[in-house]
């Protein structure tokens, strides 16, 4: 089974039908065989996840009224979704909600679920448009409003993004609404001051929830990288994954930090035995290629293949990720700046923007130079951490 995600903001589903990989996955076109039974393939850290959530499955099964129930059920699929990085694990969570969104008034946490599983299959408009009906039957949920600014901002609209992180101030702890306000700020023309009133007011207090403490370290070490402080980002974020260690999107962005500064090596350390997970078997790849490690072929060649069983399912929430293997694993820089050219079109974090902005280089595009440099101009999008930035 594979394990197949984007970044931090999940899996999203895109705008574009569909990107092939067959330009990338020609050159792996040859299957891999293990030369031993004892090498691992895949491990399938799910199962065990499921299973346990088979007592809650009977109860709703046979209670299909019971609506506390069916909403704690989809909100584990999701959570098993987000953490194994699995978008067909988030679509278990939609035949739970269907009947509850069928009613004439459904539920405000059924209507939260489904745009928070519409989120992570990049279904973004309808997403908002569910988190709008969610915030009007109830103005003081500060999960809802929090999606929806994590969701603005992903999206690049940061007015509309900080208008919603303005509301958490009265919905939610005073560290949330701070760390949504300074991550807003720090990519529309406030980094630097963003950066330190967060760092003022962010605690590491071990009696916060370890989710709230990740995310604003998170935060605050993809400040600190664009602003080209890239050690004390990699303390930030190797504090984050300690306070949350199962967190893919952190060893993430984490491997991305070492792959920028050279430390491939470090990258196949931090990710050992973490083939399961689509997005860091990719870091896996990339690494394994720059250090020349044995096992390199065998990562391209078995991400390859996840991308097409991904296609074959009709699964198109992995963009970044093409656009990724086609530039660091394939050499198919032309590939690699059509599939970077449509997440963007769709996703504007910095991983985003540095991968559209490299793509455009290496494939020698003047005109998709010229997009990005718009936007960013328009943006007031600063990063220090771009090709060709300095820092």
């Amino acid at each position: 089974m594979s394990r197949r995600c984007t970044g931090r903001s999940c899996a999203f589903a895109r705008t574009i039908a569909c990107l092939t990989l067959a330009a990338a996955t020609a050159a792996l076109a040859t299957p891999y065989v293990p030369q031993a039974d004892a090498v691992v393939l895949e491990h399938v850290p799910a199962r065990s996840a499921l299973e346990r959530l088979s007592p809650l499955r009977a109860a709703v099964a046979a209670r299909p009224q019971d609506a506390g129930a069916a909403l704690e059920l989809a909100q584990e699929f999701i959570e098993i979704g987000r953490r194994e990085g699995d978008p067909r694990f988030v679509a278990y969570a939609e035949p739970v909600l269907a009947p509850w969104l069928s009613r004439a008034h459904p539920p405000e946490r059924a209507l939260l679920l489904q745009a928070t599983a519409l989120q992570y299959l990049h279904q973004f408009d309808a997403a908002l448009a569910l988190l709008d009906r969610a915030l009007a039957l109830a103005p003081l949920d500060g999960q809802a409003w929090l999606t929806q600014a994590a969701l603005l901002e992903l999206r690049g609209d940061y007015p509309a993004a900080r208008r919603a992180c303005a509301r958490l101030t009265r919905a939610a702890d005073a560290l949330v609404a701070l760390t949504c306000l300074a991550s807003v700020d720090g990519r529309s023309g406030a980094l630097a001051a963003s950066y330190a009133s967060l760092r003022q007011v962010a605690s590491t207090d071990p009696r916060l929830p370890a989710e709230v403490r990740s995310w604003t370290l998170t935060v605050l070490a993809d400040m600190a990288e664009r602003l080209g402080e890239g050690a004390t980002a990699e303390t930030d974020l190797r504090a984050a994954l300690a306070a949350t260690p199962d967190d893919p999107y952190v060893s993430a962005a984490l491997a991305d930090l070492l792959l920028a500064r050279g430390r491939a090596q470090d990258v196949l350390t931090l990710l050992a035995g973490k083939e399961a997970q689509d997005g860091l078997l990719l870091r896996l790849a990339v690494a394994g290629k720059r250090c020349g490690d044995g096992a390199a072929a065998r990562w391209a060649a078995m991400y390859a293949a996840r991308m097409r069983e991904a296609r074959r399912d009709g699964d198109v929430t992995h963009v970044r990720e093409q656009a990724l293997f086609l530039l660091e694993v394939a050499d198919d820089p032309q590939a690699a700046l059509a599939a970077a050219a449509a997440n963007f079109r769709t996703q504007r974090e910095p991983i985003d923007v540095r991968l559209y902005v490299k793509a455009a280089e290496r494939a020698h595009s003047t005109a998709d130079r010229g997009a990005v440099a718009a936007w960013i101009a328009a943006a007031r999008y600063e990063d220090r951490a771009l090709p060709g930035a300095g820092g």
